[in-house]
């Protein structure tokens, strides 16, 4: 597409959307180039077999099983995809796969596997959706400049007493018992709860899906892009999820929104009493394995995937009482 002003050919900020290079306009697909690339969608926003995905993308099935799935948008060499799967081994044991494919090869995942972490990530996908305009830009606030409401106060509050029986007492804060004191962390033997000591008397611990304020901050663990602002879903000792729009620092005009999913290596702390920081790592956090880019640059994407989301929690009753 070429600019109207200055009639040399725009970059792409996102799908649909693009900027003059030397003029800095931006602006939108023509309509009748947006009908041509929305050709070949196949049942969107529908579940489909689980067969379909298994024949049509690449997933193997010697690993785990897809029961059934909802695409939510689908070109010619792309394919997004919500799945409901369970591993070829344990099929009680069900799970939710955000997929993405290019040329019909892996390209992306975030596996949900808690109906409160699925709770969550829908909550937290809704208010990106209001507090984002479709070239990514916010309009929102974070967490300290928002007022809270009469629960949260009282969630804040109960966090802040399980921090203080840590530090005062060594109280676990999972079965009440007391913990015992290693180099780095506390360790309660009695439930094999781990504590992590960090910085100045900050005690890092499990916190339930549930307990999660899903306010917008932007302290968070990413290599190589910048954050404009993200919000947590899961958030454990060993493991932490979220949704975040980034940017690259050398076009902060391109910004998208990816799915976040890091781990910590806690048997460095176990044996040692320290982490071993490794590549691309940050805060002791480094990106799962096998995730590849769970991207998602169209921002009118968001909304089917929430619908498709909450088809999800309702077809596995995942419902929050």
């Amino acid at each position: 597409m070429k600019c109207p002003a200055c009639n040399i050919e725009m970059e792409s900020l996102v799908e649909g959307i693009f900027q003059c290079p030397q003029c800095k306009k931006i602006v939108k697909q023509k309509e009748k180039e947006s009908l041509e690339k929305e050709k070949g969608k196949i049942d969107e926003g529908e579940f489909q077999e689980g067969n379909y995905f298994h024949k049509n993308a690449s997933l193997n099935k010697q690993y785990e099983i897809c029961e059934k799935g909802i695409t939510i948008h689908k070109t010619e060499n792309r394919l997004f995809a919500a799945l409901i799967c369970h591993s070829a081994y344990l099929k009680d044991e069900k799970y939710v796969r955000l997929s993405w494919w290019k040329n019909y090869q892996h390209a992306g995942m975030f596996k949900i596997y808690d109906k409160h972490v699925l709770h969550n990530s829908i909550i937290a996908l809704e208010k990106v959706d209001s507090s984002f305009d479709d070239i990514w830009n916010w309009s929102g606030k974070y967490g300290k400049q928002s007022s809270k409401t009469k629960e949260e106060l009282e969630r804040e509050k109960n966090l802040d007493i399980i921090k203080y029986r840590i530090l005062e007492n060594r109280t676990c804060p999972k079965c009440q018992k007391k913990m015992d004191k290693m180099k780095s962390h506390y360790e309660c033997q009695h439930c094999g709860e781990i504590v992590i000591l960090e910085g100045y008397n900050q005690p890092i611990f499990n916190i339930s899906p549930e307990d999660l304020d899903l306010r917008f901050h932007a302290n968070l663990p990413i290599n190589y892009y910048l954050p404009v602002s993200g919000i947590t879903v899961k958030w454990l000792m060993g493991e932490w999820k979220a949704v975040a729009v980034i940017y690259a620092k050398d076009n902060p005009n391109k910004k998208w929104l990816r799915f976040y999913w890091w781990v910590r290596d806690l048997s460095n702390i176990l044996k040692y009493g320290q982490r071993e920081m490794g590549n691309g790592t940050q805060m002791g956090w480094k990106a799962q394995r096998g995730l590849s880019s769970p991207n998602l640059y169209d921002k009118k994407q968001v909304k089917p995937l929430i619908s498709a989301l909450k088809s999800i929690s309702n077809e596995l009753n995942w419902h929050i009482d």
